[in-house]
């Protein structure tokens, strides 16, 4: 089993209700235990249209791999009414992974850990309400100092 984290956000529509579908999709999908959730935070869209965003981290246990449970997330997305016209447009329902465990992959259709997470604090801030000591598998940092390196740039 891998702890996975995934980035939850919504900036169309019903956001909140997008996110409680999103929720109620993974608890039903078999293969997945002891999920944790972070705060929901309101945060303004980076580059992206629409409104700000809801955005939330949740983590989980899978034994699926990675690219089935990416799969598995687009579909999810899909049935949210998720489209895909152009990169960074508003969206129901985005759900990225941002680890699967400590795996380290580098592919067109998916590249492990999420390559810009540590440049997004509305990644960086609901992550650290789960895994504050969690270490990136290639920056060799703690969510936590990665958090702290991006608020002293600002």
């Amino acid at each position: 089993m891998s702890r996975v984290f995934i980035g939850v956000g919504s900036n169309l529509g019903d956001r909140l209700g997008y996110l409680e579908f999103a929720k109620k999709e993974l608890l039903s999908t078999t293969g997945l235990k002891d999920f944790k959730y972070s705060s929901v935070y309101e945060t303004p869209p980076l580059d992206a249209g629409g409104g700000p965003f809801l955005n939330a981290v949740w983590s989980f246990e899978t034994a699926l791999p990675a690219p089935e449970l990416l799969g598995k997330l687009q579909e999810i997305e899909a049935k949210a009414n998720r489209e895909r016209n152009q990169r960074n447009e508003a969206r129901t329902l985005d759900l990225d992974i941002l680890f699967y465990g400590r795996e380290i992959r580098n592919r067109p259709e998916l590249t492990l850990p999420h390559p810009r997470l540590h440049e997004r604090a509305f990644v960086l801030v609901p992550f650290c309400d789960l895994a504050p000591d969690w270490e990136h598998p290639v920056l060799k940092k703690t969510m936590k100092k990665l958090l702290n390196a991006f608020r002293d740039k600002r």
